[in-house]
């Protein structure tokens, strides 16, 4: 036997003979202190507070050890003085407190003083920070940003100039702060042109640092899209191209293909310098920015064939919000172009949502009517969009540009609706993408997806389109391209509001008779003519409206210069069965006509002796 063996014999043999010599009542209480110590008190620890222990058997078993002190307010009371001390012990400590207790008074929107109270409160403020480098830390912190802000929005101009020249040495650091950010805004919206434009001259070598960080993409477009001038707009947007328009700038560079004119072999390298900063931004979801928006319009121009594709495809789940500015919606018609029926389809699934507001947006409204020119398959655009703009063609209507929307489902480029440029700005995208179908058959099965749906509105609210020139020029256009009873029912209704005797609307802030209103009675004219061109003969708006003519309502508008006319109008444009009836109305009323000097009236009495 070795001498390891012997030793661990003799230890269980001192066990053995030491529970022997123990007593009964001693085993016991041995036991109940072992258990005692072993237990989980539940009293004393808080539940989310656990701890794995070995307990007695061998096994894990959680433990909640920590245990409230005896006094918790006095735990309370003395942790807020140390954290007091550890503040007192910083620099500036008293200052920061007086200024906290200025700020209080001066945030409040009336005071007992009035202005000579806020002057005093402005300038004791004032006076306490000034040249001590107290303003350039302020403006980092979450409670004291707010003393500067509020010293910015109601302090003099003197005031405003001394703080500018303390912060704009620092005003790119405020522009990546939390907290610095909402003083950047109100240096740019309070200060003077001189400030403004220091600002953002210490942008300049940091367009695309600052158009890629959250916290700095919205001010850095804030400034670049209210205050920049034509000249700084230019300059940061050349940076975007290049490492070397950084330092350096080009009044000459106006645009991405300008540098090619002066240095063609500058081209490769210029355009994987400005597709790599775009990248950074994309892949950043940072789009909403107008300098971002105008370097990808010039980008998506410029660029190679597949360079396009792959960032069309990054471009396309975003194209609502490119679409917020003149460029944007340019690039987002790039993207409908030179895209793939794939990429078209997400465009349309992110559209779905927004249609209605993007239809009513300045910008937006272009790359709607893009989407609906240029996308070939028509019954998914139906389902998707084009249900979308109908359901709102109320809402549409009643917006300058959203009304722009519903006339391209009606009317296409008509040159009277949509400006010459537009329309061949339209024309020469269309050409240069990859679409299969012809622009009249697309244009034709969007109509028949549109055109019932537009008509029963029309035979629902006539009042609402005859209120002013503007949407009775839309109902025109949407009554030109209507045929058959969604036709019929449309005049019906367009008929019976012009043949109330008390049919008024508002113009310049006064109530004038419907036919008096210079828009209203060229749209009536209008109407009159489309029976020239009536493909049936079963209804014309001349008859409709000459059997609905009441008495009453037939001599207020011969009492009317513009009255005659409107049934001159229908005489000349109606068949010889109206021209007869008209004829017999009129007989009852020539001695009113032969009273009237106006022009309309003397019309009249020449067409009844035809």
């Amino acid at each position: 036997m070795t001498k390891r063996k012997e030793n661990s014999e003799v230890a269980v043999d001192v066990n053995k003979k030491n529970k022997k010599e123990q007593s009964p009542e001693e085993t016991k209480s041995t036991k109940e202190s072992f258990t005692k110590k072993s237990s989980f008190s539940k009293e004393t620890t808080p539940p989310d507070s656990k701890k794995f222990t070995k307990h007695a058997n061998g096994k894990n078993k959680a433990a909640e050890l920590n245990q409230k002190p005896e006094d918790w307010n006095e735990f309370k009371k003395k942790k807020k003085e140390l954290k007091l001390k550890r503040k007192q012990n910083k620099s500036g400590f008293d200052v920061i407190v007086k200024s906290k207790k200025i700020g209080e008074k001066l945030r409040c929107k009336t005071l007992k003083g009035g202005d000579v109270e806020r002057n005093k409160l402005i300038n004791e403020l004032h006076v306490l920070l000034k040249g001590q480098d107290h303003y350039p830390k302020f403006v980092l912190a979450h409670d004291t940003s707010r003393i500067v802000q509020w010293l910015l929005k109601y302090s003099s101009d003197i005031v405003k100039n001394q703080i500018s020249q303390e912060l704009i040495p620092v005003s790119l650091e405020m522009m990546q702060s939390k907290y610095g950010i909402f003083c950047v805004k109100r240096l740019l919206k309070y200060g003077n042109q001189e400030t403004r434009s220091a600002i953002i001259n210490k942008m300049y070598g940091h367009a695309v640092k600052l158009s890629s960080h959250s916290l700095s993409a919205p001010v850095f477009e804030y400034a670049y899209s209210t205050w920049a001038t034509t000249q700084q707009k230019q300059h940061l947007t050349q940076e975007f191209f290049g490492e070397m328009y950084k330092k350096s700038k080009d009044n000459e560079i106006k645009h991405l293909r300008d540098i090619f004119k002066q240095s063609p072999d500058l081209k490769s390298a210029t355009l994987g310098a400005t597709k790599a900063n775009l990248c950074r931004i994309i892949d950043k979801g940072l789009l909403d920015s107008g300098l971002v928006q105008t370097v990808l319009a010039q980008y998506l121009v410029e660029c190679s064939s597949e360079d396009r594709a792959e960032l069309i495809t990054q471009l396309v789940p975003h194209i609502v919000v490119i679409s917020n500015s003149k460029d944007g919606a340019r690039a987002a018609m790039q993207c409908i172009w030179h895209g793939t029926n794939k990429d078209r389809k997400v465009a349309m699934k992110n559209i779905k949502e927004h249609a209605v507001e993007l239809s009513k947006h300045s910008s937006g409204h272009c790359t709607v009517i893009t989407l609906l020119d240029a996308a070939d398959d028509t019954v998914l655009l139906h389902k998707i969009v084009l249900s979308e703009i109908l359901k709102g063609a109320r809402d549409l209507a009643e917006n300058e540009w959203g009304r722009k929307v519903l006339l391209w489902l009606v009317a296409p480029t008509d040159t009277r609706c949509f400006h010459p440029v537009f329309v061949k700005e339209l024309d020469a995208g269309r050409k240069r993408s990859n679409l299969k179908k012809d622009p009249e058959t697309r244009r034709k099965e969007i109509l028949e997806h549109s055109i019932d749906t537009l008509l029963n509105l029309v035979a629902e609210e006539p009042d609402f389109w005859m209120k002013n020139s503007s949407l009775a020029y839309e109902m025109l256009a949407i009554v030109k391209s209507g045929k058959g009873d969604g036709l019929k029912k449309a005049l019906d209704s367009i008929v019976k509001v012009i043949v109330n005797p008390d049919w008024k609307i508002k113009s310049n802030e006064q109530e004038i008779a419907g036919v008096e209103e210079p828009g209203l009675h060229m749209v009536l004219k209008k109407l009159f003519k489309l029976d020239q061109n009536s493909e049936t003969c079963d209804f014309s708006f001349g008859s409709c409206l000459i059997d609905a003519l009441s008495e009453e309502t037939l001599e207020k508008w011969l009492g009317l210069n513009r009255g005659c006319f409107l049934l001159v109008a229908a005489y000349e444009n109606s068949s010889t069965s109206v021209q007869e009836n008209i004829k017999s109305r009129l007989k009852t009323h020539k001695k009113l006509l032969k009273k009237q000097d106006y022009a309309g009236s003397k019309i009249l009495l020449k067409k009844m002796k035809e």
